[in-house]
């Protein structure tokens, strides 16, 4: 199972991080997190006013409670992190942990903050949601088709279907990715 790290800008829009989790827990991949990542997610999306300092608390815990063999503790890759290549330290963070955590991918929108060439000389490969996704789906589509059903049929409020789920992905980013699940669900595959 491919072992995959996601940059804090990929966590919001929800959707994404609705997604990837998701994505874990069907043993689709598997997702691998930080304290120092939670804490900024949680910092970032509650100071964008993207949900409130609770909330924001409520989902780190959950995903410390549901996902703890994702943990990447920071005294296995603190000393690592000067080494890493970039400038912001949050970053480096991320990429020595992305390597002790034996990460495949980092998943990133700022991709110019992880210098590609050096990181791949480590065998991590840096990409954007969609391209990730995509590449998912073309691999495993009936479990990625799956795994999107099963979140909608869980949506309460308020109720939605696999294609507004895909909609949902398409303006959090994912444009890509969600034409293809919205094909592919409406061809009831």
């Amino acid at each position: 199972m491919p072992r995959v790290f996601a940059d804090t800008n990929v966590l919001f829009p929800f959707s994404i991080m609705d997604l990837l989790l998701a994505l874990t827990e069907d043993m689709v991949h598997e997702i691998i997190w930080t304290e120092r990542l939670l804490a900024e997610w949680q910092r970032v999306i509650v100071r964008e006013q993207r949900r409130s300092p609770a909330s924001a608390e409520a989902i780190t815990c959950a995903i410390r409670e549901y996902f703890p063999e994702g943990r990447v503790p920071e005294q296995e890759y603190a000393h690592l992190t000067s080494t890493m290549p970039g400038e912001d330290p949050d970053d480096r963070h991320h990429m020595a942990a992305a390597l002790v955590g034996r990460a495949r991918v980092i998943l990133t929108w700022n991709l110019a903050d992880f210098p590609q060439a050096s990181l791949a000389e480590l065998g991590l490969r840096v990409t954007d949601p969609d391209t990730y996704l995509c590449e998912l789906f073309e691999e495993l589509p009936e479990e990625i088709t799956r795994t999107v059903v099963r979140m909608a049929a869980e949506k309460r409020r308020p109720p939605q279907t696999p294609e507004d789920l895909a909609g949902v992905l398409n303006k959090a980013g994912a444009p890509e990715f969600a034409e293809r699940l919205r094909l592919r669900v409406a061809n009831g595959s």
